[in-house]
């Protein structure tokens, strides 16, 4: 017990505000010593040396640290580093971090701007405060065969605080997660401090199965959410958002983490191995300085009930695989529950740190795609060639640059992930690139509107084993196109054609290339459906066999099946100019690129597939000047080709929230394709062994007991809902006792 106050003590001491102007801030630069990591997933640590007995941490600012390269980033202070013979070394192999203990003072991942600390908060640092170095630790996600200096610049100030600040520590030591269950670990305590503190930040910590850890504070019976997070993600520290909730005197507090146990064999205790638990909430806190006093935290496990409108949704599901999915997102707050009637969360958030050395080469993005396995995104763009630069088609849409032939590889492969080149081809064989298909077995597809073809590259392969079309030639019959703009394949490799620029029709072809049916006609009339003003791109969804046609200049999005009957229209208000359609099967979506002709921002929408309803729309953060394609990989995020200089490609990266979206789409879709007539009979036979239990219960919720628990410092607690039930939704904790040893991260 002694140990532990202590380290807490020494904590909170390093916390402090700040009063100095712009002028007195210091950069502490940090950055890592030119590391080179021989594996994956290597954590390499290096010390920094403070030179002041006293200073403040006032902010951070992190500097090349991509979320393609670093999975996360901690900064700690020590009194001594653990190594003092090596510039940096591997935590795992070569001795930890310091020689004695080790203090959270920063956690960043998932490209996070800047971090600016809250008007008058600090964190105290120095020879005086016990932390002689601030010690720099990088997880690296992949090899890095390069010499890497990310790192971050530390924002200090040596000007006297006027708040100190602490840290107040949720956390249990007798919680057994027991097999074949949900295991809820719960604290409550009440603040007996005389002084209110104003929590600002907070940060969850758990091993392999924590799925939620959330803290309220309770005020006369009112619940208010102070932060919650599912601890496989990223474990920051985040600033709480909105107005402060400050904690009063007789205020009670309460946390709780939520952990899977279905999966387990055997019961799972609270300890410091990757094999035992944990259950912490940490909260940062701050008060005046002649007021300021150090409370330990609370670790009182009583069993609470939140009320229906504080509760916080946990996605049970939430597996160590999924956390690919959160790689790249822009860190932010949350301290807000999911609400399971609205669908307009932020879905994708801005990549701002991806860059492909290709957008130094690359000319106008015609067309984008990926590969089956999702780990290569496709581009074709049009190199020196500028289709809005000169006149390039007669009154009879031939090609007036014959030989305007594109020498440079028109056709490369990116890594989606740190967006290298891993292979390209196509130079000297296109003169206006357009679309990009990549179908079930990697065959590359491309249309060229000056050639008036359509192409298939076998995988692996830099020629054509199949073209559709006449060389140069326009046309509007079963061996010519004009200007044909997109291509899908389904499932029996049949194959259609978007035609296109000015035909305004679906061609369909077999698996050999053999003309089967066109369908859909010219219309400039909005509504009409099959009728189309400039088929400009092709989707599939291949599961339901139905195609998305997306009718540019209608701005309206067809719906047909693979024999050509149009079956539905989808049309928004939000719509103007559709450019560009991807299907998702994970977010039963189509994503569309959305061009406005009235001044309003270009956006990426989620269409809902039936109602044709914007879910999402990402206007934000984004400067679109013309996008034109639009490829979505599952697990990494959407990709936006731009035909306007610099003639970009943007990245979006997918949030913790698609994970609730996806599941709750599931779950609707589920439940609406149930019989009534299943639900009746299930309702009936179930019938009996619910009023049963229902007895059961009810004799045994009137036949209990109550239990008292007490701790050093704290009120006794007698809440009317104590149990000694230990059922899934009333777990009670009886005469556990905290290994205090055990709840520190």
């Amino acid at each position: 017990m002694t140990y532990h106050c202590n380290l807490l003590i020494f904590i909170t001491s390093l916390l402090a505000l700040s009063t100095a102007d712009n002028k007195e801030v210091i950069r502490f630069k940090m950055r890592m010593p030119d590391v080179i990591t021989n594996t994956h997933d290597e954590y390499m640590v290096a010390p920094f040396p403070l030179s002041y007995d006293e200073a403040y941490i006032i902010g951070y600012d992190p500097v090349d640290a991509s979320s393609e390269k670093v999975h996360h980033l901690i900064l700690y202070g020590c009194l001594e580093p653990a190594r003092a013979d090596v510039p940096y070394w591997d935590i795992g192999d070569m001795g930890g971090i310091c020689k004695t203990n080790s203090f959270i003072l920063w956690a960043w991942a998932l490209d996070a701007p800047k971090l600016d600390l809250p008007k008058n908060v600090g964190f105290r640092v120095g020879e005086k405060a016990g932390i002689k170095y601030l010690m720099l630790q990088i997880h690296y996600k992949n090899v890095m065969s390069s010499p890497d200096t990310s790192g971050i610049d530390v924002l200090l100030t040596k000007s006297a605080p006027l708040n100190l600040a602490g840290i107040y520590l949720f956390a249990t030591g007798g919680t057994r997660i027991v097999p074949k269950k949900v295991t809820f670990g719960d604290t409550t305590c009440a603040y007996e401090g005389a002084d209110e503190i104003i929590p600002f930040a907070f940060r969850t910590h758990t091993h392999l199965l924590g799925r939620q850890v959330s803290a309220w504070r309770e005020r006369h019976g009112n619940w208010t959410l102070l932060g919650t997070r599912n601890p496989r993600l990223p474990q920051m520290f985040y600033l709480m958002q909105g107005k402060p909730n400050p904690i009063q005197r007789g205020d009670i507090l309460h946390a709780r983490c939520v952990f899977d146990g279905r999966n387990i064999n055997k019961t799972v205790y609270i300890g410091g191995t990757n094999k035992d638990e944990m259950c912490n909430f940490y909260m940062m806190y701050y008060m005046p300085l002649e007021k300021f006093k150090l409370y330990d935290g609370c670790f009182r496990e009583v069993h609470f009930k939140v009320p229906d409108y504080a509760k916080v949704a946990v996605n049970l599901n939430f597996t160590t695989a999924t956390n690919k999915i959160q790689d790249e997102t822009k860190a932010s707050s949350n301290t807000t529950q999911y609400d399971n009637n609205n669908d307009t969360k932020r879905l994708f958030v801005l990549s701002r740190n991806w860059t492909t050395p290709l957008s130094k080469t690359n000319g106008q993005i015609g067309g984008l795609s990926h590969t089956p396995d999702g780990n290569s995104l496709v581009v074709f763009h049009r190199g020196p060639n500028d289709w809005s630069s000169k006149v390039w088609f007669n009154s009879k849409d031939e090609v007036l640059y014959k030989d305007d032939v594109i020498s440079e590889n028109t056709i490369v492969f990116l890594d989606p992930v740190s967006g290298n080149i891993t292979k390209s081809f196509g130079g000297s064989m296109f003169i206006m690139p357009h679309g990009v298909y990549i179908d079930a077995d990697g065959n590359v597809w491309v249309t060229d509107v000056a050639l008036h073809q359509v192409l298939r590259f076998p995988a692996n392969s830099t020629k054509p084993d199949l073209v559709l079309g006449e060389n140069l030639i326009p046309g509007d019959d079963q061996v010519h196109f004009c200007k044909p703009t997109s291509v899908v394949v389904d499932n029996d490799k049949n194959i259609y054609v978007g035609d296109g620029y000015c035909n305004s029709r679906v061609v369909k072809f077999d698996k050999s290339g053999k003309f089967v049916k066109e369908f859909g006609k010219f219309s400039n009339e909005q509504g009409l459906l099959g009728g189309f003003n400039l088929v400009h791109d092709l989707t599939i969804d291949k599961k339901a066999g139905e195609i998305y046609v997306a009718d540019r200049e209608n701005g309206q999005i067809h719906v047909m099946s693979l024999e050509g009957n149009f079956t539905r229209l989808l049309r928004s208000k939000d719509y103007e100019n559709i450019f560009a359609v991807e299907f998702s099967e994970l977010l039963r979506s189509i994503i569309a690129v959305n061009i406005s002709s009235s001044g309003r921002p270009s956006k990426v929408m989620l269409i809902d597939t039936d109602s044709g309803n914007v879910t999402n729309s990402y206007p934000e953060d984004l400067s679109f000047t013309m996008p034109h394609a639009i490829a979505y990989i599952q697990d990494n995020g959407i990709f936006i080709g731009e035909i306007s200089k610099p003639f970009k490609i943007w990245k979006l990266v997918q949030t913790e929230d698609i994970i609730a979206f996806h599941h709750r789409l599931f779950f609707n879709t589920l439940i609406s394709n149930i019989p009534i007539s299943f639900v009746i009979v299930v309702i009936c036979l179930a019938g009996i062994p619910i009023a049963y239990l229902g007895v059961v219960v009810v004799f045994r919720c009137t036949n209990k007991g109550d239990t008292k628990y007490d701790k050093t410092g704290f009120q006794k607690l007698l809440r009317d809902y104590d149990s000694s039930d230990d059922s899934e939704d009333d777990l009670v904790f009886k005469n556990s006792r905290l290994d205090k040893s055990n709840r520190y991260s």
